[in-house]
């Protein structure tokens, strides 16, 4: 197997001690805390403001994630509590057979598996990550990704393997799609740099070969899919469009976050 396309998703969902001073931690010197306690990187997309509707996004409403294994009582009674209930999970199959969610089949929970297979190995450059980006938002059930976003009757989580680059496409045309300014839809993705230093760190540790100019997030990586994405679909009403994506279905997404 080519050593970019090692499956460093392996790499367990647990944190590992790092040395002091190698943890990212935001303004205040806080590490930032996954909403999940059994996930690292569990955010709420209702954080960010709308400069198209002149509001803030809703919170509760839409969760990006890396994959919940295990979740705990505290992190299933959490989500009940705020009616996040469906769990759209972008894995491909044999990583959902080699680690299958914790939501499969639970009680409560509608869990759709979305296979998108762009995007579950690692670019083979740091040039080439973008175009990778690309090749996720063209994935032939990019389609029904959405239209499920917009059927939920209640609130959704969305993941792929680390909640960074299938997961991290995925929230960016949402948040864009809302009129959220590109400062912002970048600056979420980069909050994956920060929630997933463990992560990275053991990734490094398993597979030293890689090079992690490629995994960890840059900025670089999300404003090139941007305007890349723009020059080939003009805004993102125009790209849900062209995938397939009815008005009304659009229109049903922009209103479970506004």
């Amino acid at each position: 197997m080519n050593a970019r396309r090692r499956d460093y998703n392996d790499a367990p969902n647990c944190w590992i001690g790092t040395e002091k001073g190698s943890v990212m931690t935001d303004s205040n010197g806080v590490q930032p805390k996954s909403l999940l306690e059994t996930t690292l990187n569990t955010r709420d997309l209702g954080v960010y403001h709308s400069v198209l509707h002149g509001k803030q996004l809703r919170p509760w409403r839409i969760l990006r994630s890396d994959v919940q294994n295990y979740p705990s009582e505290n992190d299933i009674r959490l989500l009940t509590e705020r009616k996040i209930c469906t769990i759209i999970d972008l894995r491909g199959e044999k990583e959902v057979q080699r680690k299958p969610s914790g939501f499969a089949g639970r009680e409560g929970f509608t869990y759709h598996n979305i296979p998108v297979e762009e995007g579950s190995g690692i670019p083979e450059s740091v040039d080439a990550v973008s175009d990778s980006y690309i090749k996720i938002a063209e994935s032939e059930r990019m389609a029904e990704v959405f239209c499920a976003i917009a059927m939920a009757p209640d609130g959704v989580m969305i993941n792929c393997t680390a909640g960074k680059d299938r997961t991290g496409v995925v929230s960016a045309i949402l948040l864009g799609v809302c009129g959220v300014p590109d400062v912002e839809i970048i600056a979420d993705y980069m909050y994956t740099k920060a929630y997933s230093t463990e992560r990275f760190a053991l990734i490094h540790k398993n597979f030293p070969e890689i090079d992690m100019r490629i995994v960890i997030p840059r900025e670089r990586y999300m404003a090139e899919f941007l305007a890349r994405l723009r020059g080939k679909y003009g805004e993102f009403s125009g790209y849900l469009a062209a995938i397939g994506v009815t008005s009304s279905e659009k229109n049903a997404i922009v209103a479970k976050l506004l």
